[in-house]
């Protein structure tokens, strides 16, 4: 067991090959999805060709590699902006429009789209975008290009992009190519080769649809949200998860996961917005006990709220959202807590501005908590959201404090930490660049997380990618626990339980140093 504060760390080796990507991993559907309702499934789309080609064409790669884009999840930091995780998306009409994971885009406080003119170079800074349809079920999100990398609107009109081919015409044995940006592969565009290994299908709404197709090809972290396309060039699949075959701590092989490009459709016509202030669609309950009610977006908040306020209100349906505001005066703390979470609910808490998330609480404890220092005194919106469950009869208690004013103290010795640190190889001592090191939540196992078909990331209270020299950051880890600790690199993983200790009085900011691992 160790604690933060150790020089040197040498991370047990468990398990090895395990295939399953960073940023790529994605929920497992079930038989029956949360998705839009009534919505038919896509009609087919003519190939191009009466022959079929046997390759892509220089021209087809070429309007690939360019419509292939990085998605960079980011926040501001000091003026400039500071990347959180990665992934790869494809843009789908000479507008700006991109398709990508949700798991990639949601969530994040900006999205910056870095393209690719050179395959040599890596990809530019070029745009900033906005979600504006997203499907947690599909896991899958359509964003809009709205400004330049500098903030500036922008209006695109004569983007390079890729059509959305019929993936319900995808036979076994079709060969796949992969495009797009995983960290084993360097900073540049990759590319890779396989072919239709199978298919899983489930309803949504009311129809029998495809909503896995499975390939051979080699998916690894960063490549969720890519491009996956037939030998027309045509858009028929997102990579998005891989499901290895891990007997005895030996990986025998791997398959990787792709949401079929129908499901877009889908999404566009479902619930638009981004998360969270998005889902509030169905009608409350008759009798709705909450006096706040209607808060649901922006322009009904509730507020502004006086620092050190407590309120009790419901979730009193699971689409509802209750949102409110606050006017500081200062940069000092912002906090908001929520207590009182029902039980066999799951409540999450956010913080937001009126275009980014900036903060956020997603345990899946009897509590939320919030610490942010806002870069300048503005409104800002607290928003409660239920990730399962609600309640009309028992109210949670949301407390938000600023401007310094209202603290009883208590919420600093309890706030999450940040842990920092360097993965290098335990043999080589070089830097491992572009894994993905996360924290488990306490109690969690490494058997509990690597032993289901897919990766469930509700298990996870924070996750990284290592940058170019190795280094991670991992924020929100809660005081008072111990934690297993898993480092996802390439097609192998190793995972320690027990492995982190963070004591009631931790530093905020804690270094692990050096971090051999088992690569």
């Amino acid at each position: 067991m160790r604690q933060v504060g150790f020089v040197m760390i040498v991370l047990a080796l468990t398990a090895l090959a395990c295939n399953m990507p960073g940023i790529a991993s994605g929920p497992t559907l079930s038989p029956s999805l949360t998705t839009p309702e009534n919505i038919p499934p896509q009609q087919p789309v003519q190939n191009p060709a009466a022959v079929p080609p046997t390759e892509l064409s220089r021209e087809k790669i070429e309007l690939i590699t360019k419509s292939a884009v990085q998605i960079v999840a980011a926040q501001e930091q000091g003026g400039t902006l500071e990347m959180l995780w990665s992934g790869s998306g494809t843009l789908i009409s000479p507008t700006g429009e991109i398709v990508t994971n949700c798991h990639v885009a949601c969530g994040a406080p900006i999205l910056l789209v870095l393209m690719t003119t050179n395959p040599d170079l890596p990809p530019e800074p070029t745009f900033l975008a906005e979600i504006t349809h997203y499907d947690e079920a599909l896991d899958l999100a359509i964003l809009q290009i709205t400004a330049d990398e500098d903030g500036n609107p922008v209006n695109p009109t004569d983007l390079p992009y890729l059509k959305i081919g019929n993936s319900d015409t995808l036979t076994l044995a079709d060969p796949i190519r992969i495009f797009g940006y995983p960290g084993v592969g360097g900073k540049t565009i990759t590319l890779t080769s396989g072919s239709v290994s199978g298919f899983e299908s489930a309803q949504v709404g009311g129809y029998s649809q495809r909503v896995i197709i499975k390939t051979d090809a080699s998916i690894s972290s960063g490549n969720s949200g890519g491009t996956a396309v037939d030998l027309y060039g045509m858009l028929i699949g997102i990579p998005t998860s891989v499901n290895p075959d891990v007997r005895e701590d030996v990986t025998i092989g791997s398959i990787g996961v792709l949401r079929p490009a129908n499901l877009i459709t889908v999404v566009q016509q479902g619930s638009p917005g981004s998360p969270p202030l998005a889902q509030g669609a169905e009608l409350p309950p008759s009798q709705e006990p909450d006096p706040y009610e209607p808060n649901d977006d922006y322009s009904q908040a509730t507020g502004p709220i006086v620092s050190g306020s407590s309120i009790q209100a419901y979730i009193s349906w699971e689409k509802d959202i209750d949102a409110y505001f606050i006017q500081t005066e200062t940069t000092q703390a912002i906090t908001a807590k929520l207590t009182n979470i029902p039980p066999g609910t799951d409540y999450d808490l956010y913080l937001l501005d009126r275009t980014t998330t900036l903060a956020k609480s997603e345990t899946q404890g009897s509590e939320e908590l919030i610490e942010y220092s806002p870069p300048q005194a503005a409104t800002y919106w607290i928003v409660v959201y239920s990730y399962r469950g609600a309640s009309s009869t028992i109210p949670y208690t949301l407390t938000i404090t600023y401007d310094g004013s209202g603290n009883t103290g208590s919420t600093t010795t309890a706030s999450p930490i940040s842990v920092t640190g360097q993965a290098v190889g335990a043999n080589t001592g070089k830097p491992l660049a572009g894994g993905q090191i996360g924290v488990l939540a306490s109690g969690v196992s490494c058997s509990q997380f690597f032993g289901g078909a897919n990766l469930d990331m509700s298990l996870v209270i924070s996750f990284t990618e290592t940058d170019a020299r190795g280094f991670f950051d991992l924020t929100g880890i809660p005081r008072g626990a111990d934690y297993a600790v898993y480092f996802i690199y390439g097609t192998s993983y190793a995972c320690d339980n027990d492995w982190l200790t963070v004591p009631e009085n931790a530093i905020t900011i804690s270094d692990l140093g050096i971090i051999k691992m088992p690569f």
